[in-house]
């Protein structure tokens, strides 16, 4: 570890090594045997369910979103729930992914014994040693190395291996996602040499409020909730998730000069509208951080960060860099030891 810098900040700072080593492994011919993908299910396209807990679920919404813009149906489905109240639902035509880190959640492996005999599991973890790995029929890699702290490499690792394989299910060539993947971690490495200036006027506007909001929609809704579990772990931050659209319908009555609003707005479908929904937070006197590839010229109760456009949904890879020096600076200020669980295991061992 570099002299002065803490375990979660070395954590951080090895993200961009990694997406380059993982890209190039998945961009290899047969990373994603075609054939072993089909025989996992009975019926071509399949419908796909992600399932997780925390940052393994999150990092499924890019992965699905680009899946039903490609016509084949995809769910983002968390663990907890999937093995309890919905197992019927996993007949032969469905691809069942599952998403661990340490692949030994006490989830993952309920399901693992649960699952009924038509069922085929393709299993995206980082340890390849773990019971998901070992009953899965198919095993994707995650290529981050040991995660001592909280879910940073992990996560964007995940992100971009989901990635690989909705263009593998949609039948799509890696090489667009290749260059994309690596351009997101040339602006991954940009924002951590850059951080002494980045990071500290964030920090600043930010001010440890009581409460925040973290919105977007689409395949950005991964920033927001991975950036809500990241001021929860790390800086023990009152901190929700919410799309931006259910944050109109009532939530929106909450907004406080107190409190924070973090917006992340990408040029697409609903990028206007997620800007339109910040100058409304703004003009009630709320306090918003707002990620954007789009010219938004009031600033007034607004801290702008100018971020680059993505393609593919992997802003949340850029984004979540953000969202981790913040919770770690956060950290820091209020004399907490970033990426430590006081209450929590490192790995969920019981529901």
């Amino acid at each position: 570890m570099v002299e002065g810098m803490t375990e979660l900040l070395e954590e951080i700072s090895q993200q961009p090594a990694l997406l380059s080593g993982l890209r190039k492994y998945y961009a290899s011919p047969g990373a994603i045997p075609a054939k072993s993908l089909r025989k996992l299910v009975r019926h071509w396209p399949p419908t796909v369910v992600f399932t997780g807990m925390g940052s393994s679920l999150f990092a499924a919404y890019p992965a699905q979103a680009y899946l039903a813009e490609h016509g084949v149906r995809a769910l983002v489905w968390e663990t907890a729930e999937l093995v309890h109240h919905h197992l019927k639902f996993l007949r032969g035509d469905i691809l069942l992914v599952v998403v661990s880190r340490s692949g030994q959640t006490a989830e993952v492996v309920r399901l693992l014994k649960s699952l009924p005999a038509q069922a085929h599991v393709l299993a995206v973890t980082n340890l390849e040693a773990s019971p998901l790995a070992k009953c899965a029929n198919l095993l994707l890699p995650m290529m981050a190395g040991p995660q001592a702290t909280v879910s940073t490499k992990t996560y964007s690792c995940s992100v971009a291996v989901l990635m690989y394989l909705a263009l593998a299910i949609a039948g799509k060539p890696p090489g667009p996602l290749t260059q994309e993947v690596l351009s997101a971690a040339e602006a991954q490495e940009n924002i951590l040499e850059r951080r002494d200036e980045l990071i500290p006027p964030i920090v600043e506007f930010f001010n440890r409020p009581p409460y925040v909001a973290l919105m977007s929609r689409g395949p950005d809704l991964a920033s927001a909730y991975q950036g809500a579990l990241m001021l929860k772990e790390v800086a023990r931050l009152a901190a929700e998730p919410i799309s931006a659209a259910q944050f109109r319908h009532g939530p929106i009555e909450i907004v406080d000069p107190n409190h924070r609003y973090v917006l992340f707005a990408r040029h697409g479908k609903t990028g206007k509208l997620l800007l339109k929904l910040a100058d409304d937070i703004r003009k009630s006197g709320g306090r918003v951080l707002l990620f954007t590839d789009m010219p938004f010229d009031n600033l007034m109760n607004v801290r702008l960060v100018r971020v680059e456009s993505r393609r593919m949904g992997l802003g949340t890879i850029v984004d979540s860099v953000y969202m981790q020096l913040l919770a770690h600076e956060a950290a820091l200020r209020a004399g907490l030891e970033p990426g430590r669980f006081k209450i929590a295991d490192h790995v969920t061992r019981k529901e």
